[in-house]
């Protein structure tokens, strides 16, 4: 019997690695299993680990900034795979986990740090970035990014413009006179975890602005600036899916350079070798920590549900808890089995106590009859 393991994280509980390292583990005594891991991840936190799982390469630690200007700068890691690509979350530099609940600023957050990330990147040979774009604290339409790459944005007197999100609105003219041919030489894969437009009452101002720290004033600011940014690159980019992820950071990144916007969940799908993991298999076990119903709506695990109920196999899902809205029938899951419902939230988000219940769940499912 082949069983394929295909876990997204538990945000705040456990990773993609660890999910499904313990349940190969708790799987691995018993006789007449072939189990491949298969970890998953949509373009959100923790993309980067999971692509550079199967890759070639070294972590790379560099000093850069955080998403304000006053906090203390940050040391962020991304990942040199030997073929010169470079893996590099916003999250790691312009992640909103960097920030304290109260000091959510996203009007004057600014996503510079990334672009300096992936300055070293380039200074270090990489002429292929792979960015994804989940987690950000930023809500800059990628001024702070393009600023540190040689950018310079200005206003109707001329006046330059600090990259963040109060400054979106004011832009007037942009200058790549300073963009070295590095950068241009440069290709970038963006790895979107929404589908959101830039701009209207689905735009990444409207939808994501609140949970950054943004009052209903602010948030009408930030989405006047990123009609004024749709004004300057082309209209058509408002209502382009996806260029609402990371405040917008698909905006002027696709204008300015050499980008290539895709969904993050089918591209590390694709990478980590799923296709031909399914070849054979008889079960799919697949999770993350929250069955929703924008779970098969291109998240990670719905598109391992898809892939699976495509060649009729049998798929079941293991999470931290499903929410009532949640169809299982329509993934045509066997099984979706919540561990963490109903418990104190210090147990829940323990990442051994985590482990283990999803290991027992998972064990549960390939031997029903022994649960």
């Amino acid at each position: 019997m082949k069983v394929v393991l295909a876990f997204d994280k538990f945000k705040g509980s456990a990773t993609a690695q660890q999910l499904n390292d313990a349940a190969r583990q708790a799987l691995s005594d018993c006789e007449g299993l072939d189990v491949v891991c298969v970890p998953v991840a949509d373009g959100g936190d923790g993309t980067t680990a999971v692509l550079a799982a199967t890759r070639a390469g070294q972590w790379v630690t560099a000093p850069t900034m955080g998403p304000l200007l006053h906090l203390d700068p940050v040391s962020a890691q991304y990942f040199l795979c030997d073929d010169g690509t470079a893996l590099i979350e916003v999250a790691a530099a312009s992640g909103l986990a960097l920030l304290p609940a109260n000091q959510r600023d996203v009007v004057h957050a600014t996503s510079l740090g990334t672009g300096m990330l992936m300055r070293d990147a380039m200074e270090r040979g990489s002429r292929h970035i792979v960015l994804g774009l989940g987690g950000s604290a930023t809500c800059d339409a990628a001024m702070g990014i393009m600023c540190a790459l040689g950018a310079e944005f200005h206003d109707a007197d001329g006046r330059y413009l600090f990259p963040n999100g109060e400054s979106l609105d004011k832009i007037a003219r942009i200058e790549t006179f300073g963009i070295p041919q590095t950068v241009r030489d440069c290709r970038f894969t963006l790895l979107t975890d929404v589908n959101n437009p830039l701009c209207g009452e689905r735009g990444s101002a409207r939808i994501y602005a609140p949970q950054k720290g943004a009052s209903p004033e602010q948030v009408e600011s930030l989405e006047l600036g990123m009609l004024n940014v749709a004004r300057i690159v082309g209209s058509e980019i408002a209502d382009t899916p996806g260029c609402g992820a990371a405040g917008g950071i698909p905006a002027l990144m696709m204008h300015l350079l050499d980008c290539e916007l895709l969904p993050g969940a089918p591209y590390v799908l694709a990478q980590n070798g799923m296709d031909a993991a399914l070849d054979g298999a008889d079960l799919v076990i697949t999770g993350e920590g929250c069955l929703d119903r924008q779970t098969l709506m291109g998240k990670g695990p719905g598109c391992v549900i898809k892939m699976a109920n495509d060649r009729g196999i049998p798929v079941a899902a293991v999470c931290g808890r499903v929410d009532r809205d949640f169809d299982p029938e329509a993934g045509n899951l066997i099984k979706a089995a919540a561990v963490s419902d109903g418990l104190p939230l210090d147990l829940a988000m323990d990442t051994d106590a985590t482990l283990e219940r999803v290991s027992q769940a998972v064990m549960r499912i390939v031997f029903p009859k022994n649960a």
